[in-house]
C-alpha cells in the first residue's frame, strides 16, 4: 500500500511540489503532474490542490476509469463553500490549506484503503471527515460523528470516551443519545471491555454480554440498561491511546459488522483521533484528570494523617472535627456528636457552614484559609445547630497539624453556660456602670498603686476632669490637698472612724480642675480579695451649694432671732412702761399734796421737792422705755452689757400708737389744782410723760386724804 503511487494535480508547480514533499517525507509515493493522461496509469489516490480544485474534481469524475479512485481535494480557507462544492464535486475527502503534514498524510492513506465499491462507509467517512474539518471537537460536531457512525455500523448507541493514561477515571465527552453538553465521569474499571480495546489497540466486539468472559462479571448490569450487542474501537494517536468510541445494541449480534465494517470503524476512530489529540476537550479532561488524581492523592493524604490521630480524638472530652479546603466535614468524633446531636454518617461529608448562622459562616472560611496557610487562629465562638432546635455555643480552636495534607483541624467545646453566665453578668455590669454614671455624687475608684480605675460624671462635674484624662493617667493624690490622700488612708485603717476598712461621713476638701479648693462630704471604703487590699473607693458629695443654702438659712434665722428679739423688748418695755406709771402717779400726786399743804418756809418741803425731781426723771426715763422699737445694747460693769435706751429709742416707730405728751409732765391739770371735777365726776391723774390717765387704787387713797385732811376739789 505505501507503494502505490499518489498523484497531486492543480495550483502551481511549487504548490505541487509542496504537497509532494510532504508525503513523500512520511514514505509514500507521490508524483507531480500538470494534467493525468491515460498512459500515466490509474494511480491509487489523486491529490487536488490549487484554486481550481473543484474544477478538476469534476473532469476527474467525468473520466469513466477514475470513477473508482479515490480524490483528496486540497482547497482554500476562502471562499468557505469551496469545502462543500469540492465534495458535491465527488471529492472523497477534503482539507483546508494549510494542511498540516501528519492529517494530510493519515488522510491519504485513509484515503488509499478505502474502495468504491463500498459506497456507503465512503460517503460516511466523507461526511464525518467534513463534520470534523468544519467544527473540530465541538461537542455537537462530536454527536453528530457517533450519530453516523451508529448508522454505518448498526448499533442502536454510540458514545466517545476520553481516557487520560493512568488516571482511573474516564470522560464520556459525547453521546449520541444524549444532550450535546452533557459530560459524564466513569469509573474505567467498571468498563472492562473499554479498557481491554485501549490497552490492546483493536476493536473489541462482544457478540453477546451474556456469555462473553469480559462482561459475564457485569452482564446483569448491562442488560438492566439493554445491552446485549457491543462494540469498541480504540481511538488512538501514534500509539497512544485517547479514548474509545463504546457501541451497543439492545439485541445480540455483532456479526454484520464484518471486515469492511472493522475497517471503516478503524478509519472513524483514526480521523477523530486526529481532530481529537490537540483539541480544547482533551486538554480539559487532563486538568480535570490532574485536579481529580490531585484530590484523590490529597484525600489519601488526609485519611491516612485522620487516621494516625484517631484514637487521640476519640479520646478527647472536646469535639473534633476534621475539614477540607471547601469546608466538608472529613472526619466527626464522638464528643462532637454528643454536642451536636447528630449522627456521624448524618455529618461526613456535609459543609460544617451549614451547621452555622448566615453571620459566622464568613469567619469559618477565613479560619480554615489561615490555617491551610499555616497559621492559626485565636480561639473564637461559634453557634452551632443542634438536633433538639436549640444551638449551642461552642469554643472552637484551631490546629495546623493536617494543613500540610489540606486538612483542618477545628476542635471545641461547650461554653453554651459560661456565655450565659457572661451576658448575665456582662448586662449586670452595663447596669451597674449606668447606675453609677447616673448617680449625682461623685464616685472615684483607685488601686494601691494609686491609679485611678473608676471615674464616674459625677466626678466629673465635680472635678472638672474628663474621666478619659484621668483613668490610668492621674494619681488619685492629685485630686486633694496636700497629703490629703495620706490622711484618709490612715483613718480608713484606723477603727476610730466607722472601723478598719470603712470612713464614715466626714468634711474633706478636694482640688478641682481650676485649682480652687472645694468642701466635700464624703465616704470611703477598702476593697477586698480575701485579705488582700486591692482598691479604694469613695463617695464625694459637693457641699458647695449646700453651705451657701446653709449660710443663707443661719442668716435668715439670726434676722428672725432679731426681729423677735426687737418684738420681745417692745412688748417688756411697753409693760414696763405701763406698770411703773401707776405707782410713779402716786408718788408724784402725794408729792404735790404735800407741797400745797405745807407752809413755804417748812422744813420738808426741800425734801418733797427732791422727791418730786427725782420722779419727773423717773418719768423721764419710763418715757424712754415706752418709745423702745429695737434691740440696742452697751457697755455695763466687766463683760456685762445693758440695753442702751437712748439707741433703743432714739428712732421710735412712727406705727407705735404712743400717748400724746404734755408740755410738762409734772403739770397739775387745772381740776385738780382747783379741786375740780374731771367730766366723770372723779379726780384725774397726771400719769409721769402721758396725758390723763383714769383713776387708779393709789390715786383713790389720794383723793380720800385731802377729803380727810379737808382739801378742797
Amino acid at each position: 500500500m505505501e507503494n502505490a503511487l499518489i498523484v497531486v494535480l492543480g495550483g502551481s508547480d511549487d504548490d505541487r511540489a509542496a504537497v509532494v514533499s510532504q508525503l513523500t517525507s512520511s514514505g509514500l509515493t507521490a508524483q507531480s503532474v500538470p494534467r493525468l493522461t491515460a498512459a500515466d496509469g490509474l494511480p491509487a489516490l489523486i491529490v487536488i490542490t490549487g484554486d481550481a480544485v473543484v474544477e478538476l474534481v469534476t473532469e476527474a469524475r467525468d473520466v469513466p476509469a477514475l470513477a473508482e479512485t479515490p480524490i483528496l481535494a486540497i482547497v482554500p480557507p476562502i471562499p468557505p463553500t469551496t469545502l462543500a462544492e469540492a465534495l458535491v464535486a465527488g471529492a472523497s475527502d477534503v482539507i483546508r490549506t494549510p494542511a498540516p503534514n501528519a492529517l494530510l498524510v493519515a488522510r491519504c492513506r485513509n484515503l488509499m484503503k478505502l474502495s468504491r465499491r463500498d459506497a456507503v462507509g465512503a460517503q460516511a467517512l466523507t461526511r464525518i471527515n467534513e463534520v470534523l474539518t468544519a467544527d473540530g471537537d465541538d461537542a455537537e460536531a462530536l454527536v453528530q460523528v457517533l450519530q453516523i457512525t451508529t448508522s454505518v455500523l448498526g448499533f442502536d448507541r454510540a458514545a466517545l470516551i476520553a481516557h487520560i493514561e493512568g488516571s482511573d477515571h474516564a470522560f464520556v465527552i459525547a453521546a449520541s443519545d444524549a444532550e450535546p453538553m452533557s459530560r459524564f465521569t466513569l469509573n474505567i474499571s467498571e468498563y472492562p471491555e473499554v479498557v481491554e480495546a485501549m490497552r490492546g489497540g483493536q476493536p473489541v466486539l462482544i457478540d453477546d454480554v451474556l456469555t462473553h468472559s469480559l462482561t459475564s462479571n457485569i452482564a446483569d448490569m448491562l442488560t438492566s440498561r439493554h445491552v446485549r450487542g457491543i462494540g469498541v474501537f480504540p481511538v488512538q494517536w501514534r500509539g497512544r491511546s485517547l479514548g474509545a468510541i463504546l457501541l451497543r445494541k439492545r439485541m445480540p449480534g455483532v456479526s454484520h459488522v464484518g471486515p469492511r465494517g472493522v475497517e471503516v470503524g478503524k478509519l472513524i476512530s483514526s480521523i477523530t483521533a486526529a481532530h481529537l489529540r490537540h483539541g480544547a476537550v482533551l486538554e480539559s479532561l487532563r486538568d480535570q484528570t490532574h485536579r481529580i488524581s490531585r484530590a484523590r492523592y490529597e484525600a489519601e493524604r488526609r485519611l491516612r494523617g485522620i487516621d494516625s490521630l484517631k484514637e487521640h480524638f476519640e479520646a478527647g472530652a472536646d469535639g473534633v472535627v476534621v475539614l477540607d479546603d471547601a469546608g466538608r466535614i472529613l472526619f466527626v468524633n464522638r464528643a462532637a456528636e454528643r454536642i451536636t446531636g447528630f449522627a456521624r454518617d448524618g455529618l461526613l461529608g456535609s459543609e460544617l457552614v451549614d451547621l452555622v448562622p448566615d453571620g459566622q459562616r464568613a469567619q469559618i472560611g477565613d479560619a480554615i484559609s489561615r490555617v491551610l496557610a499555616g497559621v492559626n487562629v485565636d480561639a473564637f465562638d461559634l453557634e452551632l445547630s443542634t438536633t433538639s432546635g436549640s444551638p449551642v455555643w461552642v469554643s472552637a480552636s484551631t490546629s495546623t497539624v493536617l494543613a500540610g495534607t489540606g486538612a483542618v483541624i477545628l476542635a471545641f467545646r461547650d461554653v453554651t453556660a459560661e456565655r450565659a453566665l457572661e451576658h448575665e453578668l456582662r448586662s449586670t455590669k452595663e447596669f451597674l456602670e449606668r447606675l453609677i454614671d447616673s448617680t449625682v455624687d461623685a464616685i472615684i475608684a483607685a488601686d494601691f498603686k494609686g491609679q485611678i480605675i473608676l471615674f464616674n460624671q459625677g466626678a466629673e462635674r465635680l472635678f472638672g476632669y474628663p474621666a478619659r484624662d484621668v483613668i490610668g493617667k492621674k494619681p488619685v493624690w492629685d485630686l486633694y490637698d496636700t497629703d490629703g490622700a495620706r490622711h484618709i488612708m490612715r483613718m480608713l485603717r484606723s477603727t476610730s472612724y466607722g472601723g478598719v476598712g470603712r470612713l464614715e461621713q466626714t468634711r474633706r476638701e478636694v482640688r478641682i480642675a481650676s485649682g480652687e479648693t472645694v468642701p466635700v462630704s464624703m465616704t470611703a471604703s477598702i476593697v477586698y480579695e480575701g485579705e488582700r487590699e486591692v482598691a479604694t473607693v469613695g463617695i464625694l458629695t459637693d457641699l458647695r451649694e449646700r453651705i451657701r443654702i446653709e449660710q443663707r438659712l443661719l442668716d435668715a434665722q439670726q434676722k428672725l432671732q432679731l426681729s423677735e428679739k426687737q418684738a420681745l423688748v417692745a412688748e417688756l418695755a411697753g409693760a414696763a412702761a405701763h406698770e411703773l406709771n401707776q405707782p410713779l402717779t402716786s408718788i408724784m400726786g402725794y408729792a404735790q399734796l404735800i407741797q400745797r399743804q405745807s407752809d413755804k418756809e417748812a422744813a420738808h418741803l426741800r425734801a418733797v421737792g427732791v422727791i418730786l425731781s427725782e420722779a419727773e426723771r423717773m418719768a423721764g426715763i419710763v418715757k424712754k422705755i415706752g418709745r423702745i422699737t429695737k434691740y440696742e445694747t452697751t457697755d455695763y460693769v466687766g463683760s456685762a452689757r445693758m440695753l442702751d435706751l437712748d439707741r433703743a429709742a432714739a428712732e421710735s416707730d412712727p406705727a407705735m400708737p404712743i400717748i400724746h405728751e404734755e408740755t410738762h409732765p409734772t403739770a397739775v391739770p387745772e381740776e385738780i389744782e382747783h379741786g375740780e371735777e374731771s367730766k366723770t365726776g372723779e379726780f384725774a391723774a397726771v400719769s409721769p410723760g402721758r396725758g390723763v390717765v383714769a383713776n387708779t387704787p393709789a390715786l383713790d387713797d389720794l383723793i380720800d386724804l385731802a377729803d380727810r385732811q379737808g382739801v378742797k376739789r
